[in-house]
């Protein structure tokens, strides 16, 4: 059973109840639609199977929406995809128009306001190149340098603009408070540049009602990347946006910015997600390349929480073939990873606090005695965390009578939500994770599970660990 989440970005390829049932049987865990491309009635459309789909598998399936935040995007074109040839030239629009293969538009209405002649526009993740070679008073003109195909909604870097503009443009504003509405369980920021973006959205999420939808920053250029620690400390999790990101920095500078960002999303117990490029073979073809796949492997090693796949399951071909790739891939790499030594490690560098201790004590008793489970009672989900920090073994089953806390959990590494009535004591907590533990796992006679959580059950410590031998 694999412990590094999956998160399935859904699209044309995937928007059917069908294709969404089988990936998370091959293992998405969580699902994420992105209100750049989605219209909110689409979006319904896409909430309500994966709503569906969960009901099917038994499973807490969550969701994810991802916002535009500060960057230019085309409009919609007159087709799904438009071909830039190389020399061919085409002009950009201030105003919206039918977006072709020789006038274009974006959502922003200024753009003469922020080019110069010369400027080099990257679409497509930098692979279609263009250059401004004329500008007028609501227009400019680019010839296209690299050619290639571009598709609706893409973003539009200005390479080595210093341009900014404000974080939460009026769409944005609509589209948080449309996953508030339909209590959407993380929410993820494009183009975050530091804490002080990330506390508009925070502050809007409080103004409105809620405070337990889960925030990921993506981190997508060097100036994010610089104000790291400060982003994290807002945020429930980071996400590597290396699609975006490989276009902002050097190429070959890439997987440092990865590992770091990893290293100190764990370092702070926030959720540290990747995205972008891990299975593009597959987007058309049936396997992936070797190198796709150690750059999944090494992820798991690196301790990513969770692997973001994008166009490989909005656009791709092969979608359900992916995530059961993605899978394998995962469970091999788990398999290898160095449960010991991490543990140790981790241990060193974190802050002894008594639920740290007793988590770690979890984790350590679960690889002594090779446990089946690890059971985990929280109200906040802080205990299913702590454990989930120190990167266990056996597979977690993160019990909560809150549902809020249950769908946040989904991203956690190792941990399976269950949304559970409220415990009263000791004996009802071990009697009832065992019970819990025969109706969700496929268990024998023998299996040893190991049982932790805190009473009352809203104080955030965790104060107990009892390990339970499976009798009957």
């Amino acid at each position: 059973m694999k412990k590094t989440k999956i998160v399935a970005s859904l699209g044309p390829s995937s928007n059917n109840i069908e294709t969404v049932l089988e990936m998370a049987k091959k293992g998405a865990d969580v699902f994420r639609i992105n209100l750049s491309h989605a219209t909110f009635l689409e979006c319904d459309n896409l909430i309500s199977i994966v709503k569906s789909v969960e009901k099917k598998v038994k499973k807490v399936l969550g969701i994810m929406l991802d916002i535009d935040g500060p960057g230019i995007r085309l409009d919609k074109l007159n087709e799904e995809e438009v071909f830039l040839a190389k020399d061919k030239e085409i002009r950009f629009y201030n105003y919206h128009v039918v977006c072709n293969n020789t006038q274009l538009s974006t959502n922003y209405d200024s753009l003469t306001d922020i080019v110069n002649l010369d400027d080099i526009l990257l679409l497509s993740n930098g692979e279609v190149k263009l250059k401004v070679i004329d500008i007028n008073t609501d227009n400019f003109k680019c010839q296209v340098l690299e050619e290639g195909y571009i598709r609706s909604h893409q973003t539009l870097h200005i390479k080595d603009s210093n341009y900014h503009l404000p974080f939460i443009s009026e769409k944005d504003k609509e589209n948080i408070l449309y996953a508030i509405k339909n209590n959407i369980d993380f929410l993820a920021l494009s183009f975050v540049r530091d804490e002080q973006d990330v506390l508009e959205v925070v502050d809007l999420l409080i103004e409105n009602g809620n405070e337990h939808m889960s925030i990921i920053s993506k981190i997508e250029n060097e100036f994010a990347f610089s104000n790291l620690d400060e982003i994290l400390k807002v945020s429930d999790g980071v996400m590597v946006g290396r699609g975006d990101f490989g276009i902002n920095v050097d190429l070959p500078k890439l997987p440092f910015y990865q590992k770091q960002i990893l290293s100190k999303a764990n370092d702070m117990q926030k959720i540290g997600l990747v995205a972008t490029d891990f299975l593009k073979t597959m987007m058309h073809e049936k396997n992936p390349s070797r190198a796709e796949v150690v750059d999944i492997y090494n992820a798991v090693l690196d301790k990513t929480d969770g692997i973001v796949l994008c166009d490989e399951t909005t656009i791709g071909e092969n979608p359900i073939d992916s995530i059961d790739m993605l899978t394998k891939v995962i469970i091999e790499a788990e398999e290898n990873f160095p449960y010991h030594e991490n543990l140790e490690n981790t241990f060193k560098q974190g802050k002894l606090d008594v639920t740290s201790t007793i988590s770690y004590s979890v984790v350590d008793s679960g690889l002594l005695l090779n446990a089946n489970c690890i059971l985990a009672n929280t109200m906040s989900g802080y205990t299913a965390r702590k454990i989930s920090y120190f990167r266990p073994k056996s597979p977690v089953l993160g019990l909560s009578p809150n549902i809020n806390t249950v769908r946040s959990l989904t991203l956690n590494y190792a941990v399976i939500p269950v949304h559970v009535k409220k415990f009263s004591d000791t004996d009802q907590i071990v009697t009832e994770c065992i019970n819990t533990y025969k109706e969700k796992m496929d268990y024998e006679i023998g299996d040893v599970v190991i049982i932790t959580g805190g009473l009352p059950l809203n104080n955030k410590n965790t104060d107990f660990m009892k390990i339970e031998k499976i009798t009957d």
